[in-house]
């Protein structure tokens, strides 16, 4: 039998958790969804294939479209993630980037994609400043407004309301009782990754760079460094990335799935 059909993904239990986290190195993408499942603080899957007892290959899946997966990568591995994925939706599985990895997932039926990281800079960054937009009320996300939050992405990734206000941060603007935009990180291995979304009828009015860069000063001011990752091409998040003052890391890839 080949080396690559021995692969044997097992689901394993919190406690077990710990020991998959040395397959992610510091230079792992979206390293704050990592940690923030592995610790219990994001809702998820964790699956390993093990190796004289040691982990060698993990799948993590949130319950959001974003999943993670690192260590020796083979064919089996990614025809066994179709299986366990199916039927959630579309899928995204972050995989290393060494070469021949990419066509192991194709093989299985997913489609490769880019998607880009940036960061804070490790010296001469300062957490931008922002006017309140005329006419908005900011707030803080407690628990009882994350429940009422039209952002479906948010409540895949963060869960339930008592879940986010423990383990996230977020801000929102408010307008005549109504919320018009909101924001979050997730925090995770000394990270605080962001996202946003704007109601349809208050787009285009720069609500979202207001609020990232209310969620980037909370993050700055609690010792958290601050990442933004996106499609290789969504342009507005690269702008907003960069009027933040986030630098480029890297490009990485992902193999896409509509389970």
């Amino acid at each position: 039998m080949r080396e690559a059909d021995r692969t044997v993904l097992v689901e394993l239990a919190k406690e077990d958790y710990a020991r998959v986290e040395p397959l992610f190195g510091p230079q792992y993408p979206n390293l704050a969804f990592v940690h923030g499942v592995l610790d219990e603080k994001l809702p998820g899957r964790v699956w390993a294939h093990e190796e004289n007892g040691v982990p060698v290959a993990c799948l993590i899946a949130t319950l959001s479209p974003f999943c993670f997966a690192a260590g020796t990568l083979t064919r089996a591995f990614f025809d066994q993630a179709r299986t366990l994925l199916e039927g959630r939706g579309p899928v995204q599985i972050v995989h290393p980037s060494e070469p021949g990895i990419g066509e192991l997932a194709a093989d299985s039926g997913f489609t490769p994609a880019l998607r880009r990281q940036f960061s804070q800079p490790l010296v001469g960054w300062s957490a931008p400043e922002s006017a309140l937009p005329d006419g908005f009320e900011l707030v803080r996300i407690d628990a009882e407004l994350f429940d009422r939050l039209d952002s479906p992405m948010a409540r895949s990734i963060f869960g339930s309301g008592a879940d986010y206000a423990e383990h996230a941060i977020g801000f929102a603007l408010r307008k005549d009782g109504r919320i018009a935009a909101d924001a979050h990180g997730v925090l995770g291995g000394g990270l605080s990754e962001l996202g946003t979304f704007a109601h349809p009828d208050y787009r285009g009015q720069g609500l979202p760079s207001f609020l990232l860069a209310e969620v980037t000063r909370w993050s700055a001011q609690n010792g958290l460094r601050v990442i933004i990752t996106c499609a290789e091409d969504k342009h507005a998040s690269i702008s907003m990335a960069r009027k933040l003052g986030l630098t480029e890391d890297f490009l990485y890839p992902v193999a896409e799935l509509a389970c």
